[in-house]
């Protein structure tokens, strides 16, 4: 069962549906995104990079940038410290690159997963500062390196951190306040003395901005470059999931329209070998095809390997690299598989699903892939996750949670049991010795406050629909609003007491009903299928009519009962012909 929630606003949608032009359905998905000024609207669907806001706004910025220059100049070796996972490798690639491009001597180095973890170590920056690097530059880590970024600090080296994640805090008279590295600059909107009108980026997305930023202090106008680190921005800013909105969604849908005619010899090849080189380029695509290759190559080998795929020049030796990533993933996607499928068998055997937080301990999952097998589990069950696993310093997990808990915040009143542990509020990484997961799952339990509606999901919808308001046009307005992702989701509507004219079964195993749905009194009938909706279709029909009945109705048949369906609205095409189709996300039986 899911909650249907439709979503208000006091903005009337009529008024600004005619001011900009467009059908009161969209408005009112852009009213409920909080874009109700018509400026902000106008922003939202037409902005421009010419609309992202200076970047020396950014606390630091304008440091970061004297820092890094002086030390191109002064030609000191510096090294960009990012992570294995898509936003590390990107913006890795993006500062790396851009160092490169201003005569600077830079290394990069990304921690191995299994043998290093997350963020700064001590062993690394002792090999960093034995390799004569004398200036640190993190990304996409840094925030929580109180301890690392003294003993680079010791070490002689300047120290910028560019980060996202939020930091650690100390309450002090009722009041969060931020606990942050004693670094020489510190760049993360997240921090509270930073005033910048937006917080939600990716690291990448910050990187972009300082990218640009340190090539204009050296007089360097390079567009060919400066159209691939957008490709990386968009890239990285789909696959580690950060709000659709504001600047993210100019950088998600100004890069769409780069990374098919991209310059950059490894995200070309990258797109041929996974077989989208001919599609058209969508959210899809960056975050369920490119990401996870670039994520395999860090999960299962080094992320070493994706940041060399986006600096190699050799066609040969980047589409080498390319054939490895996409062999990974795959190699990633079956051990995901067994993984998930002990996990599950772990619930139902142990009853673990009396409590609220999952806190899930398995020795053969291997550690790279634990956040992907909790984010699986927490769809499944719905309800935070974490699943941990043996690791060389005793065990390793990571989490995904819901709305209405944050996840890093309850790590963080646990902070004791952990050896480290880093995130935000909806995922989170940690490691901790293999004896503390009991405290650790009794503690998250006990000061858990979910309720049983909180652990239901959730469809938000935006408005209530007749048939006679869908059609092409208002599909075309729908798709504009792309792409989506956290905080844009594709908008969801509702249609209530609608009968189904017909339905089949089709597809390999005859599980997918593709109906004709029809309203009683506009005669407007619509094509709709479901991918999910068969079981839950078929059990409702046998409480309802005799089996004899319910055969005939799941086999090219009439259902005589009225339906309210949740539904996205979505174009198909066919033989060259385009027609509205829904795609049901859930059904009940009217009232």
């Amino acid at each position: 069962m899911k909650r249907w929630l439709l979503k208000r606003s006091k903005i009337d949608t009529s008024v600004m549906a005619r001011e900009l032009g467009i059908k009161e359905a969209v408005a009112c998905v852009l009213a409920n995104r909080g874009l109700g000024e018509r400026q902000c609207a106008r922003n939202f669907m037409f902005g421009a990079l010419e609309d992202l806001r200076d970047p020396f706004l950014m606390k630091d910025m304008a440091l970061a940038i004297d820092l890094i220059a002086q030390g191109i100049k002064q030609n000191k070796k510096i090294a960009v410290y990012g992570d294995y996972d898509v936003d590390g490798v990107m913006s890795t690639t993006i500062l790396y690159r851009t160092i490169l491009r201003c005569g600077g001597d830079a290394v990069y180095y990304v921690p191995h997963r299994q043998k290093e973890g997350y963020g700064l170590n001590m062993k690394a920056i002792d090999q960093l500062a034995k390799e004569g690097v004398k200036v640190l530059f993190t990304c996409d880590n840094g925030i929580a390196a109180l301890e690392e970024t003294k003993k680079a600090k010791e070490l002689g080296m300047t120290v910028v951190i560019l980060d996202h994640h939020e930091p650690g805090f100390l309450e002090v008279n009722g009041e969060k306040e931020d606990v942050l590295p004693e670094a020489d600059a510190v760049i993360d909107p997240k921090q509270k003395d930073c005033t910048y009108p937006f917080s939600m980026f990716c690291a990448a997305g910050i990187a972009y901005k300082l990218a640009l930023a340190l090539l204009g202090a050296f007089g360097i106008k390079d567009v060919a470059l400066e159209k691939e680190f957008l490709c990386f921005g968009a890239i990285a800013t789909v696959c580690d999931i950060v709000d659709l909105l504001d600047e993210n969604r100019i950088l998600v849908r100004r890069g769409l329209k780069e990374i098919p005619k991209t310059t950059n010899m490894g995200l070309r090849v990258l797109i041929e070998e996974t077989g989208i080189a001919q599609k058209h380029m969508g959210e899809y695509h960056l975050g369920f095809i490119i990401g996870p290759c670039i994520n395999a190559t860090g999960r299962l080998e080094s992320g070493r390997n994706a940041v060399a795929l986006f600096c190699e020049e050799d066609e040969t030796k980047a589409r080498e690299i390319a054939r490895t990533l996409v062999k990974l993933n795959e190699e990633r996607k079956s051990l995901t598989a067994q993984a998930t499928a002990r996990a599950i068998e772990l619930i139902q055997q142990e009853d673990i699903l009396k409590d609220r937080v999952l806190v899930l301990y398995d020795e053969d999952t291997h550690e790279s892939i634990a956040g992907i097998v909790a984010g699986k589990i927490k769809e499944r069950f719905y309800r935070p996750v974490i699943v941990i696993t043996g690791s060389a310093e005793g065990a390793k997990g990571s989490g995904r949670s819901i709305e209405g808990y944050n996840l890093f915040q309850a790590l963080f009143y646990c902070k004791e049991l952990f050896i480290r542990f880093g995130g935000h509020a909806m995922a989170a990484g940690l490691s901790l010795p293999k004896e503390n997961i009991p405290v650790l799952r009794e503690k998250l339990n006990e000061g858990c406050q979910l309720t049983k509606e909180q652990m239901t999901p959730v469809l938000r919808l935006e408005k209530q629909l007749f048939f006679t308001e869908i059609d092409l046009e208002l599909a075309k307005e729908i798709q504009a609003l792309a792409p989506f992702g956290k905080e844009n989701h594709a908008p969801l509507f509702a249609s209530k007491g609608i009968l189904v004219d017909r339905v089949d079964l089709i597809g390999k195993n005859k599980d997918i009903l593709r109906m004709t749905l029809s309203e009683r009194k506009s005669g407007v009938r619509i094509a709709a299928l479901s991918f999910d909706g068969y079981e839950e279709m078929l059990n409702l029909l046998k409480e309802l009519n005799p089996q004899e009945e319910c055969d005939k109705m799941m086999n090219g048949g009439k259902i005589t009962q009225k339906f309210d369906f949740a539904y996205s609205i979505e174009i198909n095409t066919y033989n060259g012909s385009r027609s509205v189709q829904l795609m049901i996300k859930d059904f009940r039986l009217s009232k």
